[in-house]
């Protein structure tokens, strides 16, 4: 696949729902929703975002294998703040469809989900078709901004790099999590 203008690392801004009448409701996801998006050259995409208030599970909650100690009411909140899919991508003048092969929620696996898109710089908006929710049928926009692919002042040879150090954690002490 060709190069094209979404390769790239993607941090979420935000997630607004626009009414059919042209109503908005930001912060449909929460005040700080926090996410990654990422499209490769080969055609692979990945995406994951949650609400950014999520509490904290109780219980025995530090990996997905140890969860039986974590009330079930505690779970199902927890899924429904947070949303990942992933699989390969194909373009289609101003749209974008994802081919998924695996998701958060397993009814979309083997689906093709199809969203608007518009760049402006380093701004990304991906707007779904309206979608039937809590009785109205709004399109969800969500905003991405492109991430830096490589951190400034550092080189790829530099004992500085530390390779164990986490991409959001590197981007955080640099500055550039904003």
């Amino acid at each position: 696949m060709p190069s094209t203008p979404l390769v790239g690392l993607w941090t979420l801004i935000s997630i607004t729902a626009r009414a059919a009448d042209g109503t908005l409701t930001p912060e449909v996801y929460g005040a700080k929703p926090v996410g990654y998006l990422t499209y490769t050259a080969t055609g692979h995409m990945m995406v994951m975002f949650a609400k950014g208030d999520r509490p904290r599970l109780s219980g025995q909650a530090d990996s997905p294998f140890s969860l039986d100690s974590v009330p079930i009411e505690e779970l199902a909140q927890a899924f429904t703040g947070f949303s990942a899919y992933a699989g390969t991508y194909t373009l289609q003048d101003k749209t974008v469809h994802h081919h998924l092969t695996t998701a958060s929620i397993p009814n979309r696996v083997g689906t093709t989900l199809v969203r608007t898109f518009s760049l402006r710089g380093d701004r990304l908006t991906l707007s779904t078709p309206a979608i039937t929710a809590a009785g109205s049928t709004p399109v969800f926009e969500l905003e991405w901004e492109r991430l830096p692919l490589t951190l400034p002042n550092i080189k790829a040879d530099s004992p500085d790099l530390s390779l164990s150090e986490s991409l959001p954690q590197r981007l955080k002490n640099t500055g550039h999590d904003k």
